[in-house]
């Protein structure tokens, strides 16, 4: 797998995807991570304008990133790139949002202060609630400013489980930038061996 590969067409360029993809088509609409929405419900942090505002700009100052991959049947493989489509790399992570109209109420939200005086806002999926994101925590510096990004997604049912546990870490300013981020990803079918993947990327601007 060239090491190039952004991390969302890992699991669209594997066997997996493609059994997936024939047994579970009529449920992909009911995904809510399939489709852009284009209304907010500000129940957490603008995720995904932040994503989209830093995949510009990584694109306009073509920054380097060091890229780790790893997968369970191949050496891990490590390389720094200039060239990159920043807005597919960084795709997985908008998954996360939980600003979607359709996941508003279905999260408890808790807020506490670590030892570090860094502000801590963890959003749990609510008990029988009818979403993949299972919870996300945002980490937030003492003026208020993006520190890191930590999330959880489930897609399960009774053919396959997938599961993603993403990481991201931000550079704090009045404009916060990633110098970060990982995906370790979890893929089971009915039937055959899980598959792992990762991927960790550090950013040099």
């Amino acid at each position: 797998m060239p090491i190039s590969m952004p991390v969302r067409l890992w699991f669209q360029k594997s066997l997996f995807a493609l059994l997936l993809a024939f047994t579970l088509g009529t449920t992909a609409c009911q995904d809510e991570t399939a489709a852009p929405v284009m209304q907010s419900t500000h129940q957490a942090y603008d995720l995904v304008g932040f994503l989209d505002q830093e995949a510009d700009a990584l694109s306009a100052q073509k920054a380097l990133v060091t890229k780790t991959v790893s997968t369970a049947d191949n050496p891990t493989e490590t390389k720094t790139i200039s060239t990159i489509n920043w807005a597919e790399e960084l795709a997985p992570f908008a998954d996360a949002d939980i600003n979607k109209p359709a996941l508003a109420g279905l999260f408890t939200e808790e807020v506490k202060t670590n030892p570090l005086g860094q502000q801590v806002r963890r959003y749990t999926a609510k008990e029988d609630a009818d979403t993949n994101v299972q919870q996300v925590t945002y980490l937030f510096d003492a003026q208020g400013r993006l520190v890191q990004v930590d999330a959880t997604i489930v897609q399960e049912n009774m053919l396959f489980n997938t599961q993603k546990i993403l990481h991201l870490e931000a550079q704090p300013s009045a404009a916060p930038t990633i110098r970060l981020y990982r995906l370790d990803e979890t893929q089971k079918l009915m039937f055959m061996d899980a598959q792992r993947y990762g991927v960790l990327g550090e950013i040099a601007r």
